[in-house]
């Protein structure tokens, strides 16, 4: 559907894009990883990006089949040198990253991907169904994880080190030091 794919695909963005060394929320990058996590449903009509597009849609579909070309390793390949080398970089990598995270999605649905195309063998890790009420919840999930570990420290940052919670960096064995207890200022 194509809401868990928007949303998984901005969260693969917020997660990826420190590591690649590009603005995370900057509203460009947002919108290209938001389009590339559509990009794979060109391939059908009856998708979000599909109606929108439909005499381009209708054509691949026709020739190519859904969970064709765009849905195969050939398209990883290509996201892959979206990564590590495309120019422009601002561009690619975040298309490159939505792309991918489609159809990571889509590799946990029982339809599975085509990543041999033209061959008809597929590959499966059938967690969920499409459009099942199981969907959301791995969605949910998913972005849980991707916000806790680049949303939520870099927000709660000082008040999660102030408590006491948060896990000391120190060097040797801090085995035999006392724990600090109170809030501290840095």
């Amino acid at each position: 559907m194509a809401g868990s794919h928007v949303a998984l695909g901005v969260a693969a963005w917020l997660v990826a894009a420190p590591r690649l060394g590009l603005p995370a929320a900057a509203p460009s990058c947002l919108g290209l990883a938001l389009l590339g996590a559509l990009l794979p449903d060109i391939d059908h009509p009856k998708s979000w990006l599909g109606r929108r597009v439909r005499p381009v849609s209708s054509g691949i579909s026709a020739v190519l089949g859904h969970r064709g070309v765009t849905h195969s390793a050939v398209t990883v390949v290509i996201c892959a040198w979206g990564l590590l080398g495309a120019s422009p970089r601002w561009v690619a990598a975040p298309l490159a990253v939505g792309y991918l995270s489609h159809l990571a999605a889509d590799l946990l649905t029982p339809r599975g991907l085509r990543l041999a195309w033209p061959l008809r063998t597929t590959w499966a890790f059938p967690l969920c169904k499409t459009g099942s009420p199981f969907e959301p919840l791995i969605v949910a999930l998913v972005l849980f994880w991707a916000g806790s570990g680049t949303l939520v420290p870099p927000l709660l940052h000082d008040v999660w080190r102030q408590s006491g919670l948060a896990p000391q960096t120190t060097h040797g064995n801090a085995a035999h030091r006392p724990k600090s207890v109170g809030l501290r200022t840095p």
